[in-house]
């Protein structure tokens, strides 16, 4: 019963001596994390043993702080290197910081040393990409409607609201208030015709075109409103087909003792040309993000050149077994995306 009695003795005795250790290690730990590394320097600094503050926020600037930490860790490291009169140190330090925070804007609470070596660098907006995705609504003008019938009949046309559209583009800044802009971008385009042939039969025909646009435009920036900037913008450029398909035509006679004839897919490429020419005139508004803008925008592209070419296997083909004939037409679209640009700066120091 003794032996018993003195085993849960130490056992208490144990948890004691553990007890008391826990606040000594956890401190240790807290002393040892980056966010405690930075007041220590802070600390340091304050007193004027600026030569302590590098080796201890060092290590720590890799990966150890926060956002807000890793502002102030650089700060009092440049600080330190300007107090120790290294000055290289400095303006490296200096560059590294102006990398990760391009967007920086003094404060009144820098310190007059920081901000008058932050007076000496320049940050400039290399280039901006943007992505854009949204649709095309396609609408058509005509040149020379065309008909089998030796009586025209009724040929509406219709277009599909939601046609993919997805593009890439990089934007130079000419001034504040201009851009050059330079886009690569993927277009869907799907329209329909119902032609009446001679009051005995009509025919659907259905084509769905995909294009490579490669724009070239200048946006103008208006008058900022806050974090919102609408712009302007006017361009032109090429536009590849890339294909042309017409699904699945068909063929139904009004009597009814006649059977209907729907076929298969047939290309039109044979019967389209291979680049358009194309205008470009748009409006949008963007709103400033770090870094970027999120970007709101329509445009309206209007085709210059005739799309039908005549005399392909496809037009024949088209000709005899659904009595329909292509329209000569241009092709046009209405353009509506969002969007979101990355801006990339590169940091220097000023000539002197």
């Amino acid at each position: 019963m003794k032996i018993k009695y003195q085993a849960i003795m130490r056992l208490h005795l144990l948890y004691l001596v553990l007890l008391g250790f826990l606040p000594g290690i956890a401190y240790s730990q807290e002393a040892g994390s980056c966010a405690e590394k930075l007041k220590n320097a802070q600390s340091f600094f304050d007193k004027g043993q600026v030569e302590q503050v590098p080796p201890m926020l060092v290590e720590c600037m890799k990966s150890g702080f926060n956002r807000e930490e890793s502002l102030a860790a650089y700060k009092l490291l440049i600080q330190a290197y300007l107090f120790e009169d290294k000055l290289e140190l400095a303006d490296s330090t200096m560059l590294a910081f102006l990398k990760k925070n391009p967007e920086y804007q003094v404060s009144p609470t820098d310190h007059s040393s920081f901000v008058h070596l932050f007076s000496n660098f320049n940050v400039k907006p290399v280039v901006h990409i943007s992505l854009h995705l949204g649709t095309n609504i396609p609408f058509l003008t005509f040149i020379s409607p065309e008909t089998v019938a030796s009586v025209p009949g009724k040929s509406p046309y219709t277009t599909k609201a939601v046609n993919l559209f997805g593009s890439v583009e990089a934007k130079f800044e000419l001034n504040k208030k201009l851009e050059l802009n330079i886009e690569a971008g993927y277009s869907q385009l799907a329209f329909t015709n119902v032609e009446d042939f001679m009051g005995i039969g009509k025919t659907t025909y259905n084509e769905s075109q995909n294009r490579l646009e490669l724009p070239m435009s200048v946006t103008y920036n208006f008058k900022s409103f806050g974090k919102f900037t609408p712009y302007g913008r006017f361009g032109f450029g090429p536009a590849i087909t890339l294909g042309a398909t017409a699904k699945k035509p068909t063929y139904i006679p009004t009597d009814l003792t006649s059977n209907p004839f729907a076929g298969t897919d047939i290309d039109r490429t044979d019967s389209r040309i291979f680049m358009d020419i194309f205008t470009q005139l748009g409006a949008g508004i963007k709103l400033k993000t770090s870094r970027g803008f999120i970007t709101a925008e329509i445009r309206s592209n209007l085709g210059i050149l005739n799309q039908t070419v005549r005399g392909g296997p496809s037009a024949e083909e088209l000709w005899y077994s659904y009595f329909y004939d292509d329209d000569g037409f241009h092709i046009n679209s209405l353009n509506i995306s969002i969007g979101y640009t990355q801006i990339f700066y590169k940091p220097s120091k000023r000539k002197e």
